[in-house]
C-alpha cells in the first residue's frame, strides 16, 4: 500500500515538473497584444456624516434577582472557600 502512494506521488510529481510547469511557461512568455491593466488612479472622496443629536438608549440596568436554593448557595460558599484557601498557597 505504501508502494502505491509514493510511485503515485512520484508520477504526480514528474508529471507536474516536466509537463505542466513547461506549458505554463510557453503561455506566459508569448507576448500579448494587450497592455498590462493599470491602477486607477481616480480619487474617492467619502463624505463624514456630523450629527449633532446622538440618540439616547433607554438599557435597564442589572437586575439582581434573589434565589432560595440552598444548594446553589453551599455551592457558591464551597467556592469562595476554595479560591481564598488557594491565595493562600499561592501567598506562601
Amino acid at each position: 500500500m505504501n508502494d502505491l502512494l509514493f510511485y503515485t506521488l512520484l508520477i504526480a510529481l514528474l508529471y507536474y515538473f516536466f509537463i505542466y510547469l513547461p506549458s505554463q511557461k510557453k503561455l506566459s512568455s508569448q507576448p500579448s497584444n494587450q497592455p498590462f491593466p493599470t491602477v486607477n488612479t481616480q480619487a474617492t472622496q467619502t463624505e463624514t456624516i456630523i450629527r449633532n443629536e446622538e440618540p439616547e438608549i433607554n438599557c435597564p440596568g442589572p437586575q439582581f434577582i434573589p434565589t432560595e436554593d440552598p444548594e446553589l448557595e453551599k455551592t457558591v460558599n464551597n467556592l469562595i472557600k476554595n479560591i481564598q484557601e488557594l491565595k493562600q498557597e499561592l501567598d506562601k
